[in-house]
């Protein structure tokens, strides 16, 4: 059985040790939400002073350049090709380009699972699409579908295999695009090699891109014209997601994977909880079904742990391979334990 201090021995080994440095954590805190707001980073707190003192400052650029050396800092990240990215303000307004080229290609029925988009669904809705709201969307795949899908299943934490549902939507003359908003920067995309011809993601969580971060976008094939219609974000925002990014130049980011996996398993194992998942299925996130919910993130709050609620009988932990190290993983299982 592992125990503390085979975590701290962990730790000591950990190659990916020197990423933790990089983010400025309040003493005694322990932020297992990072996959939405995630902690301040050195990195971009110096790139938003540059671009204040330079870029604004001095230059008068306004980061002229700016999205293109974001993007060829992001693409090696998703495995994608620099000029197959570009950013949008929200999340929102990337699917709804993406949607706007997908209906230019004849695809004007949106396939999504029960309440995972209920903003984009509206908004599309409004716009003429056909939104089905199913929990078996590769059921209901046909030559004008857009099946619109999150790699992780906000219900259980479990990852969606891309890859198979991308092959199921070209067999069936769909188009499919997928939302990596909680696992970029966490665990490979690998979006070239997965058949994915469309995706989005938001620049902050585990990307580290802060409040209002734009998202990123990834457009091939014949979603391919969205890029040029995308609403710009902020260049103070892509400022703070370019000088995040500079602390991946160089992880690997197989090892990122392995080690948010290996810190899934720890918290699992020092909660006294088996994994319902699949190792294959397993990823950076712990979904516990508790009819408290809200009420433990509340208390885990006072104690210094912040979780996110995601039903008023869900609670997720996001245990983030650049922000934490297995010891903080055991521990914050003690921590959810003394509060059961």
């Amino acid at each position: 059985m592992t125990t503390r201090e085979d975590c701290i021995a962990l730790d000591e080994g950990d190659p990916l040790a020197y990423l933790r440095e990089e983010f400025l954590v309040p003493a005694g805190a322990l932020r297992l939400d990072g996959d939405r707001l995630g902690p301040l980073s050195r990195g971009v707190r110096a790139r938003l002073d540059g671009f204040l003192r330079v870029d604004w400052g001095t230059d008068f650029t306004a980061g002229r350049h700016l999205a293109e050396m974001t993007a060829g800092k992001l693409a090696p990240l998703l495995a994608a090709r620099p000029g197959a990215l570009g950013f949008a303000a929200t999340v929102d307004d990337a699917v709804e380009a993406l949607a706007a080229a997908a209906c230019a290609a004849g695809r004007n029925r949106l396939l999504a699972m029960p309440g995972e988009f209920p903003r984009a669904a509206a908004r599309l809705g409004a716009k003429g699409l056909a939104v089905v709201e199913t929990g078996t969307p590769e059921a209901e795949l046909a030559g004008d579908a857009l099946l619109l899908l999150r790699h992780l299943d906000p219900a259980t934490g479990a990852l969606r295999d891309v890859g198979a549902f991308a092959a199921r939507a070209r067999e069936a003359g769909a188009l499919a695009l997928f939302d990596f908003s909680e696992t970029a920067g966490a665990l490979p995309a690998a979006l070239e090699h997965s058949g994915a011809e469309a995706a989005v993601g938001r620049g902050g969580g585990f990307l580290g891109g802060g409040p209002g971060a734009p998202a990123w976008v990834h457009a091939t094939g014949e979603f391919a014209p969205a890029l040029s219609a995308l609403p710009a974000p902020s260049a103070l925002a892509l400022a703070a997601l370019d000088g995040a990014l500079d602390m991946f130049a160089g992880a690997d980011i197989a090892a990122l994977g392995w080690k948010a996996r290996t810190l899934s398993a720890l918290f699992l194992e020092a909660l006294g909880e088996a994994d319902p998942l699949p190792p294959a299925r397993r990823g950076a996130h712990v979904v516990l079904a508790r009819p408290d919910a809200q009420e433990l993130a509340k208390g885990l709050a006072a104690d210094g742990l912040f979780a996110r609620p995601t039903a008023p009988d869900r609670i997720a932990f996001a245990l983030s391979p650049l922000a934490l190290r297995h010891v903080d993983a055991w521990d914050a299982a003690e921590a959810v334990r003394a509060r059961l």
